[in-house]
């Protein structure tokens, strides 16, 4: 018993000297990535071009698609993915028949190991075969790692989740996947299944749940506006219904109630069905139809709300990027370039990185009430209404001094507000 008890003791510390030295071997004092590519209005357009383009109502069934995404976009997306989680940066270079990714995260400062180095350095090496990309090597640090060694555990990792259905049916719908130095095309079949594995990855039952109770509480909060009124200032509404949510919310979860209660309110705003992403919800109460106005106009609510839940869900870049996006779409042939929309969407920005970063400041603010003007500062003297041409001639486009001097006026119109001081 006690040579069986030695030999143990040995493996657990052969094990331990061998994960000590992988982890030593793995972090780098350098980064391999500076910085990632910036989510742009260009990169959200052509985002949203590509939805429209490959809208699943459209589609259909057993029909074969191609889509291509241009290299610049593929990193974008791929620098949106590692701001999630670890947050880190990545960089893509396309070439003939694959790929070579590089990814860096910034690990926190550790006292006594800071000489081995805090930067985490992924580079991976990608090829296509068959009709899936295949991962051919990887490097962690100063440690190669065999890409068939690391393509199997991913697929054991992904088999033990929640993940498998859908990676599988995503895989069965794939027809071929081309690789150039400028773009990946990706040829596929329909399948209408895609659509529900697609829902139920991205909204599963807990999620659900949390939704449907945040749903609730937007009915709830409309109903109690007076009778008989067919508007109401936005706090009358928003103000309760995250007071609620915060209030409900288990302890560390509060963060979390008030990115579920400003996701429902878009939703609601923006008009979409929010069947579309939960079938079940064509069964849930609708809330009492109501405008619901920010310094007394609809569409500045919507800037806003919209703003914040983009912004508590997925960060300030996007929400910020979406916003500008949307104003320069209406410049070209829309309502017109507006300032008043953009300081709608930058207030509604900070309220949505308030109740994700410090949602105890956000809880002690709604306790004391809010109004609209704690939401958005004072509009005059901020042009709108300016089509492209207008646009370029006042402002010189949005790269341009006189464009950014106006865009840092809102922004201290909004830092004078005590909400977001």
């Amino acid at each position: 018993m006690s040579r069986l008890l030695a030999w143990l003791c040995a493996v657990v510390l052969l094990l331990a000297g061998g994960a000590l030295f992988v982890a030593v071997r793995a972090l780098e004092a350098q980064p391999l990535v500076q910085g990632g590519e910036a989510l742009s209005p260009a990169a959200i357009a052509r985002a949203k071009d590509l939805l429209r383009r490959n809208d699943p109502r459209r589609l259909t069934p057993n029909a074969t698609r191609e889509v291509r995404i241009a290299g610049p976009d593929l990193e974008t997306l791929l620098n949106f993915a590692a701001r999630r989680g670890i947050r880190g940066s990545a960089a893509l270079q396309l070439r003939e028949g694959g790929a070579d990714v590089q990814y860096t995260a910034a690990l926190p400062a550790l006292p006594g190991i800071a000489s081995l180095g805090r930067y985490l350095n992924v580079s991976a090496q990608l090829g296509v075969s068959g009709r899936q990309l295949a991962i051919e090597q990887v490097r962690v640090g100063r440690v190669p790692l065999p890409g068939a060694l690391f393509q199997l555990l991913l697929d054991q990792y992904v088999r033990h989740t929640d993940l498998a259905p859908g990676v599988a049916l995503l895989r069965q719908s794939i027809a071929q996947v081309a690789v150039t130095p400028r773009d990946v095309a990706i040829t596929y079949v329909w399948r209408p299944e895609l659509l529900d594995s697609a829902r139920a990855l991205a909204i599963g039952p807990a999620e659900r749940q949390r939704l449907a109770a945040a749903w609730q509480r937007l009915v709830d909060a409309t109903a109690h506006v007076a009778p008989g009124s067919r508007s109401a200032p936005l706090a009358a509404v928003l103000g309760p219904l995250l007071r609620d949510a915060g209030n409900a919310a288990r302890p560390g979860e509060r963060s979390q109630a008030y990115r579920d209660a400003l996701f429902a309110t878009a939703l609601h705003l923006s008009g979409k069905n929010i069947a579309v992403l939960i079938p079940e919800a064509a069964r849930w109460p609708r809330p009492r139809p109501l405008t619901l106005t920010l310094r007394e106009r609809g569409d500045l609510a919507q800037h806003f709300v919209i703003s914040a839940a983009i912004a508590a869900a997925a960060g300030e870049p996007l929400a910020q990027a979406a916003g500008l996006e949307k104003e320069i779409a209406d410049a070209n042939g829309g309502s017109g370039f507006s300032f008043v929309d953009l300081a709608a969407d930058r207030a509604g920005t900070r309220l949505g990185q308030l109740a994700a970063r410090d949602p105890e400041r956000l809880a002690a603010a709604l306790a004391a009430g809010i109004g609209d003007a704690a939401l958005l500062p004072p509009i005059d003297g901020l042009p709108e209404n300016m089509q492209a041409d207008e646009f370029q001639a006042r402002f010189g486009g949005v790269d341009a001094p006189a464009y950014r001097q106006m865009r840092d006026e809102i922004d201290r119109r909004i830092a004078a507000l005590a909400l977001f001081r």
